[in-house]
Formats: C-alpha cells, structure tokens, sequence
C-alpha cells in the first residue's frame, strides 16, 4: 500500500517515532537509575532492589531502538537521534547491571573478594 503524501513538505517521509519513544525510555531509565543510586548513598539500601526497573525499561528502549533502525523507515536527519537513543539505552543497561551487582551484594572490582 503505498503511503499518504504529506502535502506541508511533498516527497518525504513521515519520521518513525520508534527511535524517540526508545530513547525517551532510556532517559526515563537514567532518571529512575540515578535516584536509586542516590537513594542508596544516603543510606537506603533496599532502594538497589528497584535497579531491575532501569534494565528492564534499557532493554525495551535499546529494542525498540534497534528494530526503527533496521526498518529502514529511518530519515537521513533522524540519524543522530537514533545513535543518541542507542547510547543512551547502552548506558542505562550497564548502569543497571551495576546496581544488580550491589543488590545482590557481588563484587565486581578487583581485589574485593574480602581478603
């Protein structure tokens, strides 16, 4: 079926709006990931058993950030939003796999193995 032609800028394609709602769920991940770890410096430790949230809102945002961009329904100046929800998503996932790591009380620097 072929699509509508948006009469406002002839011959282009609406943008996909799968990128954006990925990155606005990595930046809503990043948001909710640094007031856990906040929570947690003052003190409040039960607030790391909160960081599966981040990973699982990273997880979908990087998901739905990969599957806009191989749909090929991307715009040539959506590009850096893509990359930007990428990144954003990446960082959210790595955050969040830090703040299971506490969680669970499982070092992950080197010589803390208590000796």
């Amino acid at each position: 079926m072929a699509e509508s032609l948006n009469y406002a800028s002839p011959g282009t394609l609406k943008p996909n709006q799968l990128p954006r709602i990925g990155g606005a769920l990595g930046m809503v991940g990043t948001f909710i990931g640094t007031g856990i770890f906040v929570l947690g410096c003052f003190g409040f430790g039960a607030s790391f058993y909160l960081s599966p949230l981040p990973m699982v809102l990273g997880v979908v945002g990087l998901v739905l950030t990969l599957t806009a961009w191989c749909s090929k329904r991307v715009v040539a100046g959506e590009d850096i939003h893509v990359v930007a929800a990428l990144l954003v998503n990446i960082a959210v996932i790595v955050g969040a796999l830090l703040e299971i790591m506490i969680m669970i009380n499982k070092p992950f620097f080197a010589g803390a193995s208590g000796m």
